[in-house]
Formats: C-alpha cells, sequence, structure tokens
C-alpha cells in the first residue's frame, strides 16, 4: 500500500512528459512548416506556401508567421482574406500599433484613402505617454515611407506630454524628408525660445542639417526666418549670436562683423569680445580685410580692454599673414610693415608674450629688408628669455640657422638644425630640422646623404614636411645624369642656393648652363619653373606665365607641373586680374592633380572666386 504514492507520482511525471515532448513535436512540425513555406514563397509557389501559412497562423499568430502570409495574400491578390487576417491580428494586440497601420495601409492601398487614414488617426488617438511606444510607432509608418505619418506621431506625442519641444530632432529630420525647410526653422527657432542655453546643441544641429540639403534652401529660408526675430526681438542675446553663426558660416564677414559689434553694444557691455573673436576666425579663414576691419574698430574704441595687447599682436600677425601670401611686395609695402611692428614694439615692449610677433619681425628683417644681423639679436633676445617655451626658442632657432645658411655659414647653420633635431627628436619640430640639415646637404651637393634623410622623414607625422621630404628625395632620385653622375643636378643645387640667398644673376648662369649643357635632362622643367621663379621675383609676370605655361604643356605629369599651375592661378587672379582664367588653373589642380599639396588651397579658392 506505501507503493502507490510513488507508483501515483512516477505515472505523473510520465504524463508530463509525455505532453512536454508532443508540444515540442508540434513546434517542431510548427517551425519546418513555416522554413517550408518560406522556400516556397521564394520560389514564387504561393499556392503551396499559403495553406501551411494559414494552418500555422491558426495555431500561433506569432508576427513573423503573419508577415509572410500578408505578404502572400498581396502576391496573390487575395484581398478578403488579407483584410480578415489583418483585422485578426489588431484583435489579438491592441497594444501593438503596426497591425492597426498595416490595416490602414491596406485600405489606401485597395483605393479607400478615407477608410485608411481614418485607422492612422486611430493609431495616433490611441498612442499613450510612452516614449518607446510613440518612437516605435514613427518608425513603423517612416519604415513604409509615410515620412508625413511619422512627424504627426510625434506631434501627438508632444500633446501626450504636453512638451511644445519635444521630439524636435525627430520632427526636424522628417520635415527635411519632405522639404518642409519653413516648419524645420520654426522648430528650432521654438525650441531655442525655450532654452536659450542650448544655443551650441542647436548650431550643431542646425548645421548636420544644412550639410545633407542638397540645394541650399533650408539655409535661405532659415536665415530670413532667423533675421525676422531679431527685429522683432533685438533684446534677445541668443537669437543675435545665432545670426551672427549664420552669417559667418555663409562666410558673409560684411555682415557677421555688423552683427557681431551690435552683440558687444547690446550685451557685452561695448567690451569687444564678440568683434574679437570675429576677427581672430576671420583671420585664421584667411579672411585678411574683414579680420583688418575688426581690429581695427577694437583699438579705435580705446577702452583698456583685457584684450588690449592681444588685439595689437593679433593685427600684427595678420598683416604678416596678408603680406607674406603675396607673391611681390613693394618696397613701400615692406616699409609700412616694419613701422607698424616697431609702433606695437613702442606700446608693448619685447616681452615673452610678444614672442611670436617678434619672430616675424625677424622673418620681415631677414627676408625682406636683408638685415640678418639685426633678425639675429631679435631671435637671440627670444631664447634668452625664461618665461618662453622650449618649443618658441627651438622655432627660433631654426629661423636662426637659416639665416646663418643665406650667409653662407654652413657650418653654423647644420650645427643649430642639429641641436634642435637633438633636442626635439619625436617632436613635429625636430623632422622640421633634419629636414633643412636634409636640405642643407642638398645645396652643398651632398646628395646621396641628403636623400637618405629625406626618405627617413617621408613617414613624418606632418604631411607637410613629409610632401617636402618626399620632392627633394624624388628630385634627387630622378634627375641624375644618364652616366650616374650628379654633373646637372650639382648646378641646379647651386642655383637652388643661390636663390635662398637672394643672388638671382649667379642663379641664372647655372641655370643657363643646364640648358646649354645638354641636349635634354629631366631637370629642364625644374629649370624653367626655376625660371619662373626669378621672373616674378623681378616684376615680370608675363615673362613667368610663359614659363609656367611651358611647363603645363611640355612635362604635364613631371614633379613641377601642379606648383607651375597654382603659380598661374595666383599670376592670374593677383597680378592679371584675370579671376576667369585662375579659376580655370584652381579647377586644372582639383581635377588632374588631386594628390597635389595644393588641394585643399585650390579648393578654397576655386570656391571663391
Amino acid at each position: 500500500m506505501k507503493k502507490y504514492p510513488y507508483i501515483l507520482l512516477f505515472s505523473f511525471f510520465c504524463l508530463l512528459f509525455s505532453f512536454s515532448c508532443y508540444a515540442q513535436q508540434g513546434q517542431n512540425k510548427e517551425r519546418m512548416n513555416y522554413e517550408l513555406a518560406k522556400q516556397y514563397m521564394d520560389e514564387e509557389k504561393y499556392s503551396q506556401a499559403i495553406p501551411l501559412l494559414e494552418d500555422i497562423v491558426d495555431r500561433n499568430l506569432r508576427e513573423e508567421y503573419y508577415r509572410l502570409l500578408n505578404d502572400a495574400y498581396t502576391r496573390t491578390g487575395d484581398t478578403k482574406k488579407q483584410e480578415k487576417l489583418i483585422k485578426k491580428a489588431v484583435k489579438q494586440n491592441k497594444d501593438n500599433r503596426k497591425y492597426a497601420i498595416d490595416l490602414g495601409t491596406f485600405y489606401i492601398n485597395n483605393y479607400n484613402k478615407i477608410k485608411g487614414e481614418k485607422e492612422y488617426n486611430n493609431v495616433l488617438k490611441n498612442l499613450t505617454a510612452n516614449n518607446s511606444e510613440i518612437i516605435q510607432t514613427a518608425n513603423y509608418f517612416s519604415a513604409q515611407r509615410l515620412y508625413e505619418w511619422a512627424a504627426k506621431v510625434y506631434m501627438q506625442g508632444r500633446k501626450t506630454f504636453n512638451d511644445e519641444t519635444k521630439y524636435t530632432y525627430e520632427l526636424t529630420y522628417f520635415y527635411q524628408l519632405l522639404g518642409m525647410n519653413d516648419k524645420i526653422a520654426d522648430e528650432y527657432l521654438l525650441l531655442l525660445d525655450n532654452n536659450p542655453n542650448m544655443l551650441s546643441q542647436i548650431e550643431v544641429n542646425i548645421n548636420n542639417l544644412f550639410n545633407r540639403d542638397k540645394d541650399d534652401k533650408l539655409f535661405e529660408i532659415f536665415a530670413e526666418r532667423v533675421l525676422e526675430q531679431v527685429k522683432k526681438h533685438p533684446q534677445k542675446k541668443e537669437i543675435n549670436l545665432l545670426y551672427y553663426w549664420l552669417m559667418m558660416k555663409e562666410n558673409d564677414y560684411e555682415s557677421a562683423l555688423i552683427q557681431a559689434k551690435a552683440i558687444d553694444k547690446r550685451f557685452n557691455k561695448s567690451d569687444g569680445s564678440q568683434v574679437y573673436d570675429f576677427a581672430l576666425t576671420a583671420m585664421n579663414n584667411t579672411q585678411y580685410k574683414y579680420a583688418l576691419q575688426g581690429f581695427d574698430y577694437l583699438i579705435k574704441q580705446d577702452n583698456d580692454t583685457m584684450y588690449r595687447h592681444q588685439i595689437l599682436q593679433n593685427r600684427l600677425t595678420c598683416l604678416y599673414r596678408q603680406f607674406t601670401e603675396k607673391l611681390h611686395h613693394t618696397e613701400k609695402e615692406t616699409n609700412n610693415l616694419l613701422k607698424e611692428y616697431e609702433q606695437v614694439f613702442s606700446k608693448t615692449g619685447y616681452t615673452p608674450q610678444s614672442a611670436v610677433v617678434m619672430q616675424q619681425y625677424a622673418n620681415l628683417l631677414a627676408y625682406h629688408l636683408q638685415r640678418p644681423q639685426q633678425a639675429v639679436d631679435v631671435l637671440d633676445s627670444i631664447i634668452n628669455m625664461r618665461q618662453v617655451s622650449g618649443l618658441v626658442k627651438a622655432e627660433c632657432k631654426l629661423t636662426r640657422a637659416d639665416i646663418y645658411l643665406i650667409n653662407g655659414d654652413i657650418w653654423q647653420a647644420s650645427l643649430t638644425y642639429s641641436q634642435v633635431d637633438k633636442d626635439f627628436k619625436n617632436e613635429v619640430i625636430g623632422s622640421e630640422a633634419k629636414f633643412r640639415n636634409a636640405r642643407l646637404s642638398y645645396f652643398n651637393g651632398d646628395f646621396e646623404w641628403a636623400e637618405s634623410q629625406a626618405d627617413a622623414l617621408r613617414s613624418s607625422t606632418t604631411k607637410l614636411i613629409a610632401n617636402d621630404a618626399m620632392e627633394l628625395s624624388l628630385l634627387i632620385k630622378e634627375n641624375i645624369d644618364q652616366d650616374s653622375s650628379y654633373k646637372g643636378l650639382s648646378w641646379f643645387s647651386k642655383a637652388d642656393f643661390l636663390l635662398y640667398q637672394n643672388k638671382t644673376e649667379e642663379a641664372v648662369l647655372y641655370l643657363d648652363s643646364i640648358e646649354n649643357w645638354f641636349v635634354s635632362h629631366p631637370l629642364f622643367d625644374e629649370v624653367l619653373y626655376k625660371k619662373a621663379q626669378i621672373a616674378i621675383k623681378e616684376n615680370n609676370y608675363h615673362k613667368a606665365d610663359s614659363l609656367l605655361r611651358e611647363i603645363i604643356l611640355k612635362y604635364p605629369y613631371d614633379l613641377t607641373a601642379d606648383d607651375a599651375l597654382m603659380l598661374l592661378a595666383q599670376i592670374n587672379e593677383e597680378q592679371f586680374g584675370n579671376p576667369a582664367k585662375a579659376k580655370e588653373y584652381y579647377e586644372k589642380i582639383i581635377i588632374d592633380y588631386p594628390s597635389s599639396l595644393y588641394i585643399s588651397q585650390a579648393r578654397k579658392k576655386y570656391k571663391d572666386l
């Protein structure tokens, strides 16, 4: 009698196990039939797939089974069964908006737009204050390219959460797809009005929208709306800042400067901080004309701001950059710049804070006024200042070494380059020092050593040094005489060095020797380019233009081709007043020489023109 309970318990587990096995077999069969139905669908055997799927769905209305059967009904055009299936899915899944959307789409696809949109509107009405539900519903509309309804979902979501700025980013994404630029502007202006502290984030998001805008219509509309708000609410700082940002983005520096002045007067107690920021940005974007207008405006304010000395020094930097970017300078231009430096130093003195502009001053003295000793004295004074960084001192040493080289003191120049290379072994300036030492060896006729040093620098961390090193290495490699000697290159390097020392007439003699001595030589394009540079120094731009065009015609695949195009573009733009021709040359660099060192500069110039 005591064994009966155990027997009953054993029988119960056996029965439970058999039910489990039966259920498992049923699931396996269901899955097998589903996979078979998928195969039939792939083979377009819909009549064989549909009975299998109907049997599965009757037992288990799983979403993947439903989707496949719904697709089968669509393909066979069985609208009655399809409608019945979707309604069944809606009834069994009231909290899943996908099926209700499917029902609306079904009606619209079957020429009943009113009924279909009624189902879509019911989806909107039934939305609750559930962020996940709202996002999933919008995404499902979006997946069917129903972007207008996806946007309506987010608008309804705002109502349910009682937050008029919720889902701004999502809405503007769909508005852009729908081409509703005016609504995008409204959304971000509303967001900024409610959340002024979000200005920076708003600018980032607007910028992303601008980048995706193919016809630039959004910017035009946005700028108009923002300007309207500036006029309506001049007392609101953030909307003024947003308009300033838009003008800078459009490269409308004239309007941006006016706006920067207005912002300083209205909101910054005329401290000049906005105009100062404008001037720095304009200078760094090579908009020197407007940068100088900004700096000059600040100087005329005559208020003792914390920017006073920085303004004076940055204005000098702006003048210096503008000066060095020109191909040629008159004696008057050079002397005027010299006076600017002397006037600033009379106010600020020679201090560690002036080290950068003192370096510029030394370069002006050495390279444009032929006052090498005075330049060395200025550089030495920077090097001896305790508070100046090691990096700035190293830059001064390199410039001082360059001056030694100009004066023919090769030993002292090499020693100084080597010191900087040793002290800054793993830094950019160390690589620069190594390159200049390699160039010195090239000037001195030690070609194999110069080539080995240049090759070592071709993997430099900076593109500029790597490119310079590559050009030097290729110049040596590709210009060996037919008898494997360096006679032609030796003459050329001497000419190069003499030009570096501003000894033009002597340099021309060596260049002429190459053309007269050799019937042909791979250096011929280099010779033409050097002669063009000499012509520019002598203000003979028509001769330079002719020589450079000869390079393009005869040697379009040689090292100097892109250099020649860049000079041609600059000559036509700056000297001949022919921007159309300059644009052609910039375009040729972009199209024919995409790996050129000048590619970024050419693109910018092409866009400006």
